[in-house]
């Protein structure tokens, strides 16, 4: 198939561009570097247009099917900036859908969606409606947290996953982490979320791709298990056989209590565990010796 990413150079674009490109795809990729940084993913994409997909100018081109990645996605700064992530979330969809055209839209919404806690969760949800309005047929993906790597492809930014961000204290990068609070109602007090490797994400996409719209409300990929911040920092400090400095802080703004999948999508296979996914983050961090995490 003749397939469009946009979002194409970030996480997990990157690796969604690597697999396709493997199971014999031509992969188009769009993206624009917010970042300062970016995957390089020239041996899998066979034309890359660095375009923003909210510019006003056209561009059109059909595809068998687009996987729509582009968009802002860090809560904190969307608290912030809601503008921004409008734009860019819900206008952005919009102009893509009207600049090309393909019989499937594949589009990365988030857990977020329940608790519509900030404007990112918010854009998304809209993003969602414009979609099921303008889209010839769709599979529409709320995303729970997505962890780990293929060992190549990386987060880009400045870390906020918490995983990423307990490999690199493990790692030396950074001195200690953050758990925004302790006192939640929760086993252990703290936030619950529900993590899926990004390679067995990844996987789910492809799966979608071959198998054409779902046209459902929503398909859910993660594992169907909930982990708490703590015991996440616990399995970094067990596979690493590091011990992390940890400093408890206050409740963070737009953070739900838990989110954890009530039900798993079936183009989801899992091989990869919560394991897996803080000692793969680990072992880039470890490469990674010369990245500037300031």
């Amino acid at each position: 198939m003749k397939v469009l990413v946009t979002g194409a150079t970030g996480y997990i674009g990157s690796h969604v561009c690597k697999l396709l490109k493997e199971h014999g795809h031509y992969v188009e990729g769009w993206d624009t570097n917010i970042h300062g940084e970016y995957n390089d993913v020239s041996s899998y994409v066979d034309v890359l247009d660095r375009v923003d997909v909210t510019s006003p100018y056209p561009v059109h081109g059909t595809y068998d099917a687009v996987v729509h990645l582009a968009g802002r996605s860090v809560v904190p700064q969307s608290l912030l900036e809601p503008t921004e992530y409008y734009r860019v979330n819900v206008m952005g969809t919009a102009n893509l859908l009207d600049r090309v055209k393909t019989p499937h839209v594949l589009f990365a919404s988030t857990s977020s969606a329940w608790e519509m806690a900030s404007p990112y969760a918010r854009s998304k949800v809209a993003a969602e409606d414009v979609i099921k309005e303008k889209a010839n047929g769709y599979t529409i993906f709320r995303f729970f947290n997505v962890s780990g790597t293929d060992g190549v492809n990386r987060q880009l930014g400045a870390p906020t996953h918490l995983i990423r961000v307990a490999a690199m204290v493990a790692a030396g990068k950074i001195p200690d982490l953050k758990i925004f609070g302790t006192d939640y109602d929760t086993r252990d007090g703290t936030c619950i979320r529900d993590y899926i490797h990004v390679v067995d994400l990844a996987g789910a996409i492809v799966n979608a791709v071959k198998r054409g719209p779902a046209n459902t409300p929503y398909e859910c990929l993660g594992s169907n298990v909930g982990y708490s911040v703590r015991e996440v920092i616990n399995t970094m400090e067990s596979v690493t056989g590091k011990k992390l400095n940890t400093i408890e802080a206050e409740r963070r703004a737009g953070d739900a209590v838990a989110s954890v999948v009530d039900e798993l999508s079936d183009l989801v296979t899992l091989n990869k565990t919560i394991e897996d996914m803080c000692y793969d983050q680990f072992k880039l961090e470890l490469g990674r010796n010369n990245y500037n995490y300031n």
